[in-house]
C-alpha cells in the first residue's frame, strides 16, 4: 500500500469511529480528525493525507494556525508548516514565526524549525526577517542553512551584517562560509564588499571561497567596483593589513580585482590595468599571473588603449603567457595588433609560434595570405631545427612532424578567407556560424559581437550550448557585448532564449569540464536580467 494511500486511510478510519459526516473538503472535516487522533505519527498522516487529498485553501489558515499553537510535537509542527506553507498567505507569518523554537537541541525540532523556516520562505513576506534573523546565530544546523537561503531570497538588508559575520567565520563549517557568501550577493548590499574581497582569496579545510565570492561581487555591481579600485591599485591600507595578518600574499588583491572588474565592465579600471600590464615581482610566475589577468580584464572591457602593451608583450616565450596576450588582441579587434603577432609567429618553440598564427588569423583576411603561406613552407625546417635542439617529443621522425605541423597552420587558411569575405558585414559572419568549426565559430562570435548590432544578438544565444570551453567562453563575450551596448539587444535575448539558457545552466550544473566558462554564462544571463 503506498504511503498517501495509508495515510488517507488512517484518517478515513478514524473518521468513521468518531461518526463524523462532515465534508472533507472543509477545514472541520481535517479539525475533527485530528482532534480524534492521539498519536503523533497518526497526526502526520492526518496532516499529510490532507495535503495529499484536498486542495489546502485559505480557509483552512485559521485552523492549521491553531493546531500549530497548540501542537506540542515537533514532527507535527512540521507537517502543519508544510501544510501552511502550501498556501502562500501573508496572515500565516505571525503563527510560523512564533512556532519557530530557536532553542531547539535535537533534530525533531530542528526539522520542525527548518520547516516553519522553509514556509515562511515560500510566503516571501519580509514581516518574517525578524524572526529569521536571529537563526544565522543559532546551533540548529538544519534551520540556520535554510534562513540564510531564504534571508537572501528576501534581500533582507537587516542581515547584512550577521551574514557578514557568518561569511567570515572561522568556527563554523566551509559550507556556512559559502551559503552566508551567497546570500550577501543576492540582497546586494554594499556593506558586504569589504569582506567578500576578503574572501576571494581565503582558504580553510583545503577550500576555496572564491567562486561563491567573485559572483557575489557581480552582483553587488557599482558598490562592489568601487571598492575594488583601491585593492587593484593596492591603495587599500585596511586590506593590505588583513592581507599580511592572514599570510595573503598582496599580489593576489591586484589580480583578482582585475577579473572582477573585468567581469563588471568597470571603465574606470582601465588606466590602472593598463599599469599592471608592467607588473613587476621578484617571483616571475606572480608577476606573469597579475599581468595575464590584466590583459584577460582588458580584453573583456574592449579597451583599445591596451593593444599598444600587448603587442609588445605576444612575444614572451611562454606558450601560456603568450597564449593569454594573444587572447586579449583578439577580444579587442582590428589590424594594428597585427605587426607584432606576425613577429611572434616566427620566435619561440612551436606552441608559441602556433599561438601568434592563430592569433593572425582571426584578424585577418587577404592580406596574411602570402605570410601564411610563407610559414606553412618554413615550418618542417623550423621543426628540424628544434628536433635538433631540444629533441621533443615526436623528433623520432623529424619530418612528419614537421608536416604536420606545417598543415595545422595551413588549416588557418579559412579563417583569413573568411576575414577577407565578411569584413564589416556582421550578417556575413552569421551566415557562416551555422556550419562553422571551431575556429571559425570563435571568430564569427567575437566579429558579430563587436559588431554592435542588436539584430544578431538571438543568433549568438542561440549558440551558447556549444561545448568546447574555448568558442563557448567567445560567444558567451560577444553577447555580452551587444548586450551591453544594447537595450534592444537584451530584449532580444531575454525573449527567444533566457527560458532555455536558465535549463542550460540547471542541466550542466556539475559537469566540471563546463564548470568555469559557465560562471562566465550565470554573469551574462544576470547581465541580460538587469539590462
Amino acid at each position: 500500500m503506498s504511503r498517501p494511500l495509508a495515510a488517507w486511510c488512517v484518517a478515513a478510519a478514524l473518521l468513521c469511529l468518531t461518526g463524523c459526516k462532515s465534508d472533507p473538503n472543509t477545514p472541520e472535516y481535517w479539525e475533527g480528525t485530528l482532534q480524534q487522533t492521539r498519536r503523533a505519527e497518526d497526526r502526520v498522516r492526518v496532516v499529510e493525507a490532507m495535503r495529499t487529498k484536498t486542495q489546502v485553501k485559505e480557509s483552512f489558515l485559521p485552523m492549521l494556525h491553531e493546531a500549530l499553537s497548540q501542537e506540542r510535537k515537533p514532527e507535527v509542527k512540521a507537517a502543519l508548516a508544510r501544510a501552511i506553507g502550501d498556501v502562500h498567505h501573508a496572515s500565516s507569518v505571525e503563527a510560523l514565526s512564533a512556532a519557530i523554537d530557536p532553542a531547539a537541541g535535537d533534530m525533531s525540532s530542528q526539522l520542525a524549525n527548518k520547516a516553519m523556516v522553509t514556509a515562511l520562505g515560500a510566503i516571501g513576506d519580509v514581516r518574517a526577517v525578524p524572526a529569521l534573523v536571529p537563526l544565522l546565530r543559532a546551533k540548529d544546523t538544519y534551520a540556520r542553512i535554510e534562513a540564510i537561503q531564504v534571508l537572501g531570497a528576501m534581500k533582507a538588508k537587516e542581515a547584512v551584517e550577521p551574514l557578514i559575520t557568518l561569511a567570515t567565520d572561522e568556527t563554523v563549517e566551509p559550507f556556512l562560509n559559502k551559503k552566508a557568501i551567497e546570500a550577501l550577493g543576492h540582497i546586494g548590499d554594499g556593506r558586504a564588499a569589504p569582506a567578500l574581497i576578503r574572501m576571494l582569496t581565503k582558504e580553510r579545510k583545503g577550500k576555496s571561497f572564491y567562486v561563491e565570492s567573485s559572483f557575489a561581487l557581480f552582483q553587488l555591481g557599482q558598490p562592489a567596483a568601487d571598492a575594488l579600485l583601491p585593492a587593484l591599485e593596492g591603495r587599500d591600507a585596511e586590506l593590505l593589513t588583513w592581507a599580511k595578518t592572514n599570510g595573503v600574499n598582496p599580489a593576489s588583491y591586484p589580480m583578482k580585482a582585475a577579473t572582477v572588474l573585468g567581469d563588471l565592465r568597470e571603465k574606470r579600471a582601465v588606466e590602472p590595468l593598463l599599469k599592471l600590464l608592467a607588473f613587476s615581482h621578484s617571483d616571475v610566475q606572480i608577476q606573469a599571473l597579475v599581468r595575464m589577468q590584466a590583459a584577460d580584464a582588458l580584453g573583456r572591457l574592449r579597451a583599445q588603449e591596451a593593444v599598444k602593451p600587448l603587442s609588445t608583450l605576444v612575444l614572451e616565450t611562454d606558450p601560456t603567457v603568450r597564449d593569454a596576450y594573444v587572447r586579449a588582441l583578439v577580444r579587442l579587434g582590428g589590424r594594428d595588433a597585427l605587426p607584432a603577432l606576425e613577429k611572434a609567429a616566427t620566435s619561440g618553440d612551436w606552441y608559441s609560434r602556433e599561438i601568434a598564427v592563430k592569433g593572425l588569423a582571426m584578424l585577418g583576411d587577404a592580406r596574411e595570405q602570402p605570410l601564411l603561406q610563407k610559414l606553412v613552407t618554413g615550418e618542417p625546417a623550423r621543426t628540424a631545427a628544434d628536433c635538433k635542439a631540444t629533441g621533443e617529443e615526436g623528433c623520432d621522425d623529424a619530418a612528419a612532424l614537421g608536416k604536420k605541423r606545417a598543415d595545422t597552420l595551413a588549416k588557418h587558411a579559412a579563417l583569413l578567407e573568411a576575414g577577407q569575405a565578411c569584413a564589416g558585414n556582421a550578417a556575413c559572419w552569421v551566415e557562416r556560424m551555422d556550419k562553422a568549426n571551431k575556429p571559425m565559430l570563435e571568430r564569427a562570435a567575437l566579429e558579430v559581437g563587436r559588431s554592435g548590432s542588436a539584430d544578431h544578438a538571438p543568433a549568438l544565444a542561440a549558440k551558447l550550448n556549444e561545448r568546447d570551453t574555448e568558442v563557448r567562453l567567445a560567444l558567451i563575450l560577444a553577447t555580452g557585448w551587444l548586450v551591453d551596448g544594447s537595450q534592444e539587444a537584451a530584449k532580444k535575448i531575454r525573449e527567444a532564449s533566457l527560458p532555455n539558457l536558465r535549463k542550460q545552466l540547471q542541466d550542466e550544473q556539475g559537469v566540471t569540464q563546463l564548470a568555469s566558462v559557465n560562471e562566465d554564462l550565470r554573469r551574462l544571463l544576470m547581465r541580460i536580467e538587469r539590462t
